[in-house]
């Protein structure tokens, strides 16, 4: 059999229901090498991964995990999306890391190894990851000491509706189902044809860079020398009350992100929560000292056409090959800085690229592309695999 990629979507509102009925239209009656799922957080339980492994044969390898919103080409909803590969000549192996047992480094060293597992002529590792716990800059940094710079990094952290109240994981090895809170998971993938690895996200630098000064990981205290929170609210026209408020706080800075220099463009970091006293900001990955950054704005144009460009992207670099079908990892703050209105059209500008390609997606909290001189882990950004 020829390889291919299905993708079904189910908004029943039984988990098991739902995944059970996903499942069926992905597969389409064939006989899947991996399974891709991704639930909303009212659906990740284990019912829900009990029931597209048992409609999927029973004995199928499959990651997953939760999300803030999914969506495929019959739109965006709250359910489950399936995405299914198989087909001649296709590869898969897949690792899983409960977060009970995770140091960040070591657990992308273990997922990684799945690569061991695949010796077709090419060859990608698909990330999924935890946004909430840690740096996972280090989980792809680890990843990336295993994988080396010629096997590319793709994929995305699981969401969780954006509660910020901890994430799910589904996974398989072929046998036993597991439901993970906080793991992190990867898949290595083989074939004879290539995959495309694309990415966007529509936001560009304004006003003067700045120096970090002195920072710690994701945190950061002093920008060019002053206390980087002081620098963030006036740059960004903000009230020195704003500071006392988490919550206002979180509203107005997930926006209003800093760019870190890199050598092909900017990497996007999220700041989501200050420090009054220390008179820090905190992102999501680490911005190190001595680094160039700047603040971002978005230009909406260009954030509404981010999920198509990258997905185009990554269909156009298969060198000639035709893509079968691809996965989308998009930024779960893109909405929110883009409005219902904007948002409906990027769905809709994602469907016109790929159209009749074959697609599905989700809301991450970090997305993840090692690719070509790309640092790793990415905010307000879109990912996209393309499988030929």
């Amino acid at each position: 059999m020829e390889r291919w990629f299905g993708v079904g979507r189910s908004l029943l509102a039984d988990p098991a229901e739902a995944g059970a009925q996903a499942c069926r239209e992905a597969l389409g009656g064939r006989r899947a090498s991996l399974m891709i799922v991704f639930a909303a957080l009212s659906h990740s339980t284990p019912a829900m991964a009990a029931a597209v492994h048992a409609a999927a044969g029973g004995d199928v390898l499959m990651i997953g995990c939760s999300t803030s919103g999914e969506y495929t080409v019959d739109g965006r909803g709250s359910g489950v999306v399936v995405n299914a590969i198989g087909g001649d000549g296709f590869q898969a192996s897949a690792r899983a890391v409960p977060y009970n047992s995770m140091d960040l480094y070591a657990a992308g060293e273990t997922v990684a190894s799945a690569l061991d597992d695949v010796d077709s002529p090419h060859r990608v590792l698909l990330m999924l990851g935890d946004g909430r716990s840690g740096d996972q800059q280090e989980v792809v940094r680890g990843a990336y000491s295993v994988a080396g710079a010629q096997v590319p990094l793709i994929g995305g952290c699981a969401g969780d509706d954006v509660t910020q109240t901890g994430t799910y994981a589904f996974f398989s090895d072929g046998q036993q189902v597991q439901v993970l809170k906080n793991a992190v998971l990867g898949a290595a993938l083989g074939a004879e044809s290539p995959f495309g690895i694309g990415a966007a996200h529509g936001w560009h630098r304004t006003g003067e860079p700045m120096v970090v000064t002195r920072s710690e990981g994701g945190k950061i205290f002093e920008l060019d020398g002053e206390p980087a929170l002081d620098v963030y609210l006036r740059r960004t026209g903000a009230a020195p009350e704003l500071a006392a408020d988490p919550e206002a706080f979180l509203m107005h800075a997930t926006v209003r992100p800093l760019g870190l220099a890199r050598r092909t463009g900017e990497d996007v970091r999220i700041i989501f929560e200050c420090d009054a006293q220390q008179r820090s900001i905190s992102g999501l990955a680490e911005t190190p000292e001595g680094a160039m950054v700047w603040f971002m704005e978005q230009d909406t144009a260009a954030v509404v056409d981010a999920a198509a460009d990258a997905a185009r992207a990554a269909a156009d670099s298969l060198d000639g090959a035709a893509p079968l079908g691809v996965l989308v990892f998009d930024c779960c703050v893109r909405p929110i800085a883009l409005g219902q209105d904007n948002t409906d059209l990027a769905a809709e500008r994602l469907r016109d690229a790929l159209k009749p390609i074959p697609f599905g997606g989700f809301y991450s909290n970090g997305e993840i592309v090692l690719n070509k001189g790309a640092k790793g882990m990415h905010h307000l950004t879109v990912a996209a695999l393309a499988v030929s």
